[in-house]
């Protein structure tokens, strides 16, 4: 019977959503050593990598770090993502943490920063952090670039998810369809005010024209 329940699981699951955070957090520091960039060096021993077998109905099994390079991240490790969440991060793996919520001084960008950036490198493949509903998706978002917002229920509470500056033609949502967490939403670019490729990506509570809040400490204390 066990052996029943064990094949049931494997026949219908992802291999990525049996991944443990620790599974996670090994392959971004495993690649993060591997390559390291100016200015960022991980040191680890003794790092293990998920060696999952499973293969059935059109699903592969693969690690997290050939995942991460399917989807064109640069893994880092300054966060933890858990595939298995009902609340994620908007990368699959742990990315570079760029400039945060607030005041900034930096030259060609926003003083007051609406949002949280993220640096996972050129074409990185973006998910949505929850289910939901899409309430704008466009091509033209002015400073935002390529834009896509979406509208979820949290605790009772409305809140809006914006993922800004995609790169052109890779929206896979429109103004209303629904999302679930972890799908792809486009590729990480530098469209609308952007001084180089990233994800700019805010929290509004109460929708769209809610109020901005620091997106940083939202996703530590909603992830799960």
């Amino acid at each position: 019977m066990s052996f029943a329940a064990l094949l049931a699981v494997a026949t219908s699951v992802p291999s990525l959503s049996l991944l443990t955070p620790a599974d996670v957090q090994a392959m971004a520091l495993e690649q993060a050593t591997m390559h390291s960039e100016d200015g960022q060096r991980v040191v680890i021993s003794g790092g293990v990598l998920a060696t999952q077998t499973v293969q059935s109905e059109g699903y592969e099994s693969q690690t997290v770090q050939e995942y991460a390079e399917a989807a064109g991240i640069r893994a880092d490790s300054d966060f933890i993502n858990n595939p298995a969440g009902t609340i994620q991060w908007p990368f699959a793996v742990g990315v570079h943490v760029g400039d945060q919520f607030g005041y900034r001084d930096c030259a060609g960008c926003s003083s007051d920063h609406g949002g949280q950036d993220f640096n996972p490198g050129l074409g990185a493949e973006i998910q949505a952090i929850a289910d939901g509903t899409v309430v704008d998706s466009t091509d033209g978002g002015g400073s935002l670039g390529v834009v896509v917002m979406i509208d979820h229920v949290i605790d009772g509470e409305l809140i809006t998810s914006v993922y800004a500056h995609m790169e052109y033609g890779s929206r896979r949502f429109e103004v209303g369809d629904t999302v679930e967490v972890a799908d792809v939403l486009g590729t990480t670019g530098s469209t609308g005010m952007s001084t180089g490729p990233h994800l700019h990506f805010e929290i509004r509570i109460g929708g769209v024209d809610g109020t901005k809040v620091d997106p940083l400490v939202w996703l530590y204390a909603n992830t799960n």
